[in-house]
């Protein structure tokens, strides 16, 4: 499901499902497996790369194992968490595979009751499995009681920095968009 719905946000053609006719340039992938790159993605991420678009992957959050799949494919932008001063935070996932790091919350040695320190807020919903209505209460912001966390908060801040680069610049190439996110981070 995973690879089908990579391919339909690319444009590429998936059985059985109709054609998207606006692709989308940037693939965020708030997501992680364990185990090394299959096959499967292997020959997706070439199709999606030819089709010009870039994929932005979550290293995942298992505490400093090697990233997970799909971030440790080849020509995949893998995002690994910072924390609030900068450095790797220790769930986070990482390996020779990442790309670049951007901010993944961090709570910093709190008690089971005390607020998370360092969150990434956003908006959210709070349905388990399928979102809640609006007038159920489902829209909640995040804060330092209700924390996100994670490298899947990490990587749609890179995706969005590459949307704004193919705004910029439309010809870069997905290999270009990584070079130039390395070659100019700190």
């Amino acid at each position: 499901d995973i690879i089908a719905g990579m391919r339909w946000a690319a444009g590429i053609g998936v059985p059985g499902v109709s054609a998207n006719t606006t692709p989308a340039r940037v693939l965020n992938l708030s997501l992680s497996g364990e185990g090394s790159c299959s096959s499967a993605y292997v020959d997706a991420l070439g199709q999606i790369a030819a089709a010009g678009a870039v994929v932005v992957a979550a290293a995942g959050n298992s505490t400093g194992h090697a990233a997970g799949s799909p971030a440790n494919c080849s020509g995949v932008v893998a995002v690994t968490a910072l924390r609030h001063i900068g450095t790797k935070v220790g769930f986070s996932d990482l390996g020779s595979t990442i790309s670049v790091s951007a901010p993944g919350g961090n709570c910093v040695n709190v008690g089971a009751l005390d607020p998370c320190l360092y969150p990434i807020l956003t908006t959210s919903n709070r349905g388990p499995t399928a979102p809640v209505a609006d007038a159920a209460g489902g829209s909640i912001y995040t804060d330092s009681f209700n924390a996100s966390l994670g490298t899947s908060f990490s990587a749609p801040l890179v995706a969005g920095t590459v949307a704004l680069m193919l705004s910029a610049n439309p010809a870069l190439t997905p290999a270009q968009v990584r070079q130039t996110l390395q070659a100019t981070a700190r």
